[in-house]
């Protein structure tokens, strides 16, 4: 009962350690006076004291927790806000939240420029500044911001060259369009190897050609410029925008790229095609033969038993099919193989035949013995001694 007790004191005392360390936990002082401030300065209203009792639990802030001093603080990491009708600046206090990973202010009113301070935010992976009154030149300290995946610049009055856009490795889209830019894209652009969308259309200050990867063309690239300046109205979708040149609209390398394309496409089937008609060709062919080879041998292994003719000019002799059919023909000659009888043929054939006769012995191949094997062998060599021999002999016509 004793050891009970213990245990449960020890649990009791455990959680209470726990929930205090978590109670403990509180926002960090600078990240604090920064979000104050910046609400401030964004027009926020209504949340003034939630704001100061417990900031992280406020609508649009988000916060994580971190080591600082061997001690958990949070520290904010996202500030949204959409379409939340504020009307005031963005504060230089932002550079002060040295976690934030987003700031999304789109849709709203925000007036003046964006603080220099900015660039302090080294971990800000998304810029989203969409559809405000923002103005002036992008701070150049945004150049820096190497970590930056998105960045939205879109429907304001910001002016000045793109001197900003300078190595963003891990950038996937850019939106820079329905602004006052001026000069020309920087080709640095090309060092953006994760770029998929890119709109700059609406800037009719922007001069010069568009940078394009090596061996893309605009209309297949996986890189979407979009460029026209022709846009759809303030706040729209940009996805349909026509894709054009920045001097001229006419989309004539995007015709030329899709022609080739089509080109090799058509020649790469021609070619697939007339491979495989002579590959199935060849391989017939090759199979062909291979058959007839095996055929061949297979009937080289057989035993032909029946009465075989290799005279093409007699054919269907009835007195061979019976087994008593050379009895009634006159026997001319008798040899160690066999008996010879003269046959005389129908009109039709008007020859004579000399028909010899061989007996095979009616035992297996299995079981001869060698003395059946030398022995047929033997009648072997002397048929076709014979053999030989009447085919040389030529024989007087009688008249």
């Amino acid at each position: 009962m004793a050891s009970s007790s213990r245990h449960l004191s020890f649990l009791f005392v455990f959680f209470s350690s726990l929930l205090f360390t978590h109670a403990a936990i509180y926002l960090d002082p600078t990240d604090h006076i920064a979000l104050l401030t910046i609400h401030k300065s964004l027009g926020i209203t209504g949340q003034r004291q939630g704001l100061e009792s417990n900031p992280c639990n406020s609508p649009g802030v988000f916060c994580e927790r971190r080591i600082s001093n061997e001690s958990y603080v949070f520290r904010v990491t996202r500030i949204i806000f959409d379409s939340k009708k504020l009307a005031g600046i963005l504060s230089p206090a932002i550079g002060k939240l040295s976690e934030l990973k987003e700031l999304s202010l789109p849709n709203n009113q925000l007036i003046d420029q964006v603080p220099a301070q900015i660039a302090e935010c080294k971990n800000l992976e998304i810029l989203n500044l969409h559809n405000n009154q923002f103005s002036g030149e992008v701070p150049s300290g945004v150049s820096s911001l190497s970590r930056l995946r998105i960045l939205d610049l879109c429907f304001n009055e910001f002016s000045g060259e793109l001197d900003f856009l300078k190595y963003f490795p891990d950038m996937e889209k850019l939106d820079l369009c329905n602004n006052m830019f001026s000069g020309e894209v920087p080709t640095s652009l090309l060092s953006f190897t994760n770029l998929r969308s890119f709109n700059i259309s609406g800037n009719k200050l922007i001069q010069g050609q568009m940078p394009v990867m090596k061996g893309m063309e605009l209309s297949s690239a996986p890189r979407r410029y979009r460029l026209a300046e022709n846009s759809p109205r303030r706040g729209g979708n940009f996805a349909g925008a026509p894709r054009a040149s920045l001097e001229a609209p006419a989309p004539a390398p995007s015709q030329v790229g899709k022609q080739k394309r089509k080109s090799k496409k058509l020649k790469g089937w021609l070619i697939g095609f007339f491979a495989g008609v002579v590959a199935g060709a060849l391989s017939g062919f090759v199979f062909s033969v291979l058959f007839k080879l095996i055929m061949a041998m297979i009937k080289g292994r057989r035993k032909d038993t029946s009465i075989s003719i290799f005279s093409p000019t007699i054919k269907n002799l009835d007195f061979l099919d019976k087994e008593d059919g050379l009895a009634s023909f006159e026997v001319i000659g008798q040899g160690g193989c066999g008996v010879v009888y003269k046959a005389d043929l129908p009109e039709a054939y008007n020859k004579t035949l000399a028909i010899k006769k061989i007996i095979q012995p009616s035992k297996n191949a299995s079981d001869l013995t060698d003395e059946d094997t030398k022995l047929l062998n033997k009648k072997m060599r002397q048929i076709k001694s014979e053999i030989q021999t009447v085919g040389t002999i030529r024989h007087c016509k009688p008249y």
